[in-house]
């Protein structure tokens, strides 16, 4: 087999770019065997950062073919036109070379990026994540952690924003030299990983510092800013905590006792208006008529000190107009007043 005898394609995924920022470069060949590999060496392109990235292997969507595909990252450092070369990819098959091919030479226009930026900007988005090790309640005085993962598809991890230098103590919380826990290529993104232990002072919110930080949007042409506002867990000592839970304990009993009174007055409602209905029409003796009025009343949260008149609006307001009440009313208020 020779190298003609395979559909070779070569593409560079952006051929202008800015300084530092980066495109990928592609080489594909069609096969029909799927035990086929590719190899290359890593391209050297003086003043171009080359990252390579993971081999694939995959069936094609359209022939039923296997495509295999090497790709390199390159983020140039030098403005201008650069010509990039790849050395020669090695066809692999049952173990030895069955063919090589010589790319043609690609040529990526770099432009200047303005003067004023420092060499440490990223150019690209770089995107962040944190969150806190334990979970949930934090203890004054004890170690606890801080993951913070940065990720970015077109800035390597040497370009990553130094966000160590914007981690300090204060007075609420004592830090400690971060552990850098994964850093590198991975699934065609970069990443970068810091574990920073840490020990809460006080009680309260935790106070961990925002992280922030500029990058150059080369779609743009501008500066952009991401800020980072990190989990604020509570910190409370265990002694606080039982002061809270039982705090919290009475005044669930407390709202347990106050809805079961007011739903044990709403259920008594029918009952008691209709014996302050019967009290009336049956005449009773006052006593009788003015403590069946006064229940109705509690039930229905009126005031507890009326007269006759005052009970009647709170019923009309509640009930509506009811005549016959009225006039039951009125005659139980005449036969109380009159003189025997």
């Amino acid at each position: 087999m020779v190298a003609a005898d395979l559909a070779w394609t070569i593409k560079l995924e952006d051929a202008h770019v800015c300084q530092r920022e980066r495109t990928t470069l592609t080489v594909a060949v069609e096969t029909t065997d799927r035990f086929a590999t590719l190899e290359a060496s890593l391209p050297r392109i003086e003043g171009v950062d080359v990252q390579a990235l993971p081999v694939t292997n995959e069936a094609s969507t359209t022939n039923g073919k296997r495509v295999l595909r090497l790709a390199w990252q390159l983020s140039a450092y030098t403005p201008g036109t650069q010509q990039i070369q790849l050395p020669a990819i090695r066809y692999n098959l049952n173990g030895r070379d069955a063919a090589q091919w010589q790319p043609p030479t690609q040529t990526l226009e770099v432009e200047a990026l303005p003067p004023y930026l420092p060499p440490t900007l990223p150019v690209g988005k770089v995107s962040i994540e944190s969150r806190i090790e334990p979970n949930g309640w934090l203890q004054p005085g004890h170690f606890a952690y801080w993951r913070v993962s940065l990720h970015s598809n077109t800035v390597a991890t040497a370009q990553f924003p130094p966000i160590l230098k914007q981690i300090q103590s204060n007075g609420n919380v004592e830090t400690f030299p971060a552990i850098i826990g994964q850093s590198g290529l991975a699934d065609g993104q970069f990443h970068l990983e810091y574990r920073i232990p840490f020990k809460p002072q006080s009680n309260g919110k935790l106070d961990l510092p925002v992280l922030h930080w500029h990058w150059f949007n080369p779609d743009t042409n501008r500066l952009e800013q991401v800020q980072h506002r990190p989990p604020r867990p509570w910190v409370m000592a265990w002694l606080w905590r039982g002061m809270l839970g039982l705090t919290g304990s009475l005044l669930l009993l407390a709202g347990v006792f106050l809805v079961g009174k007011i739903g044990k007055q709403r259920l008594q409602r029918p009952l008691l208006k209709q014996r302050v209905l019967q009290a009336l029409r049956e005449n009773t003796n006052p006593q009788a008529v003015q403590q069946a009025m006064r229940n109705c009343a509690i039930a229905h949260s009126w005031p507890e000190n009326f007269s006759a008149q005052q009970w009647l609006q709170q019923w009309e307001l509640h009930y509506g107009t009811n005549p016959m009440l009225q006039a039951i009313l009125h005659k139980y208020e005449a036969g109380r007043f009159s003189k025997p």
